[in-house]
């Protein structure tokens, strides 16, 4: 399996960033799309990349906010054919923090019949699970891997651990090898500022490495600095940044 991350908050020189995120992922010989960012921007990346977008089989989208899903617009002129699975209420605005930051409407007046929406637990293809968390609009995409199982959520609303530990209660036996996507750690002024207090992300980075035993955190996006720099104190070599352009691989 390999994930490349087209878009994000930070990008290595050639490489555009924006507040966003969007990996893409070969598995098993498919080509696959876990959300599109803000706008068209990751086109441009994976371009540079040498990803080819229209090649794409299937997509799903991690919950209803703009930084994820307005990209889909861009996508859909250069791939024709790929459903978008996502959940029913991607379709309902959403507040944040007192801004709305919900899909544009027009996505779904005018792209309908890409979107496939759905409740409940379901595969995107044989061993890629989409699995819905208790926030209304919000999945993960979790990959059965030789080394244990591959998550994605690319904000994780509901709480990082809160969803491992339902994973890991719906696969009993299958250690959790990667966890990829940002943890929503970030204060109200941005991911310069952090949310909840040092000692919450340090309670959280304990939890990841002991109690849960995942293998590889790779964070980014809505984690922030200085989160990610807490982090960071507890999970040492566990900790990998999410960029633009980043490359994570696992043994299918």
């Amino acid at each position: 399996m390999r994930i490349t991350v087209l878009i994000e908050n930070s990008a290595p020189e050639g490489l555009v960033a924006e507040h966003g995120l969007s990996f893409y992922l070969e598995y098993r010989g498919g080509r696959y799309l876990l959300d599109a960012g803000e706008s068209g921007a990751f086109l441009l990346n994976a371009q540079r990349l040498g990803v080819d977008l229209s090649r794409v089989e299937a997509a799903a989208l991690s919950h209803g906010h703009y930084d994820h899903g307005d990209g889909f617009t861009a996508f859909f002129r250069v791939n024709r054919t790929a459903q978008i699975c996502a959940r029913p209420a991607v379709r309902e605005d959403d507040v944040l923090d007192g801004e709305h930051v919900g899909l544009n409407p027009g996505l779904f007046r005018r792209h309908a019949r890409r979107f496939d929406l759905a409740d409940g637990p379901r595969a995107l293809v044989e061993g890629l699970h989409l699995i819905p968390d208790a926030v209304r609009h919000e999945q993960s995409l979790a990959a059965e891997t030789a080394e244990g199982l591959v998550v994605l959520n690319s904000c994780c609303h509901a709480g990082v651990d809160h969803i491992l530990a339902d994973l890991r209660a719906r696969f009993p036996g299958r250690p959790i090898r990667a966890v990829l996507g940002g943890f929503h750690l970030m204060g109200k002024g941005g991911t310069a500022t952090l949310g909840p207090a040092p000692e919450e992300v340090r309670a959280l980075a304990s939890r990841l490495r002991d109690e849960l035993d995942v293998g590889e955190i790779c964070t980014g996006h809505c984690t922030g600095a200085p989160a990610y720099a807490l982090l960071a104190e507890e999970l040492r070599d566990r900790l990998r940044p999410l960029t633009a352009g980043a490359v994570f691989e696992y043994p299918d």
